[in-house]
């Protein structure tokens, strides 16, 4: 038998319209745990229940968490709190009540956190004479919407009427859609939080993302906390793994409960996860859109207005602050830095909501775009124009995001590259390689390059070393350190330098030989004004080829002194030390000589090399000893030998 399938159910609708009972009709579990809640009879904070359904035909079956949240008015944030990370809603609906105005509100919520998949409840069946009217009516308040379409079942929760009809209904839902994903990056919104006695801080919450397994070190953000996991939980039973799309228990006893206006310890609305994913932060980046629909206030959102901000569990004060100074009227969209009381912890591509200052109602939502950016990036060009690219047409894809980070920044190290966001490692390398491979983007010297940025910048330090050919044919190059001073304000991040020249070897054919790089069609020439002292010279060091005149003979004048630094700096020539200069191919006879002298009679003194070469010891000292320090010979007291 094939493991279940694990997905988040979420209930939404309006009050008394039977959420709570149509839960514990499924599972038998009355999630109204609040003494307050049982007093009153309504449903004030989320409640939760397990609902395995089994499979059909061989195929798995299902493992369902179920989240109820409130219907009231004055509970809508509880109820966003809840809904963040639901797989399919169970929208519920009476069917003596009918639409109502918190089904209005909690489908518009709905819609902005992007779930997209319902299972209409329509309860109180038996309450009404024509049941078929009452489930036309809710169908005509979907049109349009994200739900348009979703199956409507009648039940009677107290009696158990159609409650296997609706568990069919979301069997069949279930097995069209794809698990929880698994991207390596587990997260687990907090949203309930106690301490059981002789156990230490217990936390409740969906898992997404990824996995915990127990024993791990993790994170809880938005500050950075670190925490060992002693214990797992999962439907009440003890599990070594917590898997993407369960209801999720966590036992943190390294960690205690934030209470009131605390930084310490963790609390509603904290993110369990894991190193490496980045940071919180109390400013957002983000794509904002209002809704159409009636429950949105007529008047527009307005720029710098007060509002609460809705991620996960996290439910924090914030201002809105439009890019283009402007309001935002229903039917809209924009992009908008949210400006947070305290930090959050989001993921590039998250949704949130944002509601009025007041708690009436729910204004927009939106799409994290930079969950975390830069001090005084708000309003900046380069930062509204990689909002502007990652946002695109619709959803937030790696390819567009990694494409507006790259016309941003230029250039982006590869590791870690996109982590904070909701791509795993495979999306990011798959856009990766399509933008390179469309030449997009370049890989060089350790650092992911925007491909016409850097034709840009390659073609400017390229242009600089052939303007030095051309103004100094003599020279065997550009130094390296003249090369970075020119691009110094040319790169955003000095250590790019170093990929501009490998990049230039790579792609272009440059040459670096030591501290100068040039372009590798380049051979240095004598100017005109030099050539004949360039001539001299190699005529007196060809002369006498193991005994050449001293440098300083072979310099008198200015020009043979820049005529031999040019032989010299080419390589045509060979400086020994400051009283011998070899042209290079006889510094080659030479060593050939010393090699084939060692290699006939073995390990050989001075004397005797001095002899087969057929020079002086002016000559033959220094040529030694550039030889013991190039790993030729190896001098061990008056003899050498050959080294390697």
């Amino acid at each position: 038998m094939a493991d279940p399938l694990h997905f988040i159910v979420g209930t939404a609708g309006h009050i008394d319209h039977g959420k709570s009972t149509l839960i514990e009709a499924l599972s038998g579990t009355d999630p109204d745990r609040l003494p307050e809640e049982k007093a009153r009879g309504i449903t004030i904070d989320l409640g939760f229940a397990h609902l395995p359904l089994p499979g059909e035909d061989g195929e798995p079956g299902f493992d369902l968490g179920l989240i109820d949240v409130p219907g009231h008015a004055d509970f809508v944030k509880n109820m966003v709190a809840g809904v963040g990370s639901v797989d399919v809603a169970l929208f519920v609906v009476a069917a003596d009540d009918g639409w109502m105005p918190q089904s209005e509100e909690h489908l518009q919520i709905l819609s902005y956190l992007g779930v997209r998949h319902a299972v209409v409840a329509l309860t109180k069946a038996d309450t009404v004479d024509d049941v078929e009217f009452s489930a036309a009516t809710v169908a005509e308040e979907l049109e349009g919407s994200v739900f348009e379409g979703a199956p409507i079942v009648p039940v009677c929760a107290l009696i158990g009427d159609g409650i296997d009809a609706l568990k069919g209904e979301l069997s069949r839902l279930l097995r069209s859609l794809p698990p929880p994903a698994d991207i390596g990056k587990p997260r687990l919104s907090v949203d309930r939080v106690f301490s059981p006695q002789g156990v230490g801080t217990v936390v409740t919450g969906t898992m997404t993302g990824g996995r915990f397994t127990k024993g791990a070190e993790v994170v809880v953000q938005p500050h950075g906390s670190k925490a060992n996991l002693r214990g797992i939980q999962s439907h009440r039973s003890r599990v070594d793994t917590a898997v993407p799309g369960t209801r999720t228990a966590l036992n943190l006893p390294d960690i205690g409960i934030r209470k009131g206006r605390q930084r310490e310890g963790i609390g509603r609305g904290d993110v369990v996860t894991v190193a490496g994913l980045g940071t919180g932060s109390r400013r957002v980046h983000v794509r904002l859109s209002r809704d159409t629909r009636g429950a949105t206030p007529g008047r527009d959102l307005e720029h710098a207005l007060r509002v609460r901000f809705h991620h996960g569990a996290a439910n924090v004060a914030a201002r809105v602050l439009f890019f283009e100074n402007r309001d935002l009227a229903a039917g809209e969209q924009a992009i908008a830095e949210i400006r947070l009381d305290r930090p959050v912890f989001t993921f590039a591509g998250d949704r949130f909501v944002l509601r009025d200052w007041s708690k009436r109602f729910t204004l927009a939502g939106g799409t994290v775009l930079d969950p975390a950016p830069r001090q005084r990036s708000y309003r900046e060009p380069s930062q509204f124009g990689f909002l502007r690219a990652a946002s695109g047409d619709g959803e937030v894809t790696a390819g567009a995001l990694l494409a507006a980070t790259l016309e941003r920044d230029r250039a982006v190290a590869p590791a870690g590259l996109l982590a904070q966001s909701r791509f795993s490692a495979q999306e990011i390398t798959r856009a990766v390689e399509g933008a390179t491979g469309a030449g997009r983007a370049v890989l060089a010297g350790g650092w992911l390059i925007d491909g016409p940025w850097w034709e840009e910048i390659a073609g400017a330090a390229a242009g600089r070393v052939e303007t030095i050919h051309e103004k100094h044919p003599e020279l065997p190059g550009l130094d390296l350190s003249d090369l970075r001073t020119f691009m110094k304000k040319r790169l955003p991040e000095p250590k790019l330098f170093d990929a501009v020249v490998e990049g230039l070897c790579a792609h272009r054919g440059f040459v670096r030989a030591g501290t100068m790089l040039r372009s590798g069609d380049h051979a240095p020439k004598l100017p005109p004004a030099l050539q004949a002292a360039g001539d001299t010279i190699r005529a007196a060091l060809d002369a006498t080829p193991l005994e050449p005149p001293n440098p300083k003979e072979l310099a008198k004048t200015d020009a043979d002194a820049k005529a031999l630094k040019f032989l010299l700096e080419t390589g045509e020539a060979v400086q020994l030390d400051e009283k011998a200069v070899l042209l290079a191919k006889h510094f080659r006879v030479a060593i050939d000589s010393v090699r084939a002298h060692i290699r006939q009679h073995g390990p050989s003194t001075a004397a005797a090399l001095r002899e087969t070469l057929g020079t002086t010891r002016r000559i033959l000292i220094p040529l030694l000893e550039r030889l013991d320090r190039d790993g030729v010979t190896l001098r061990q007291g008056d003899l050498r030998s050959l080294k390697g």
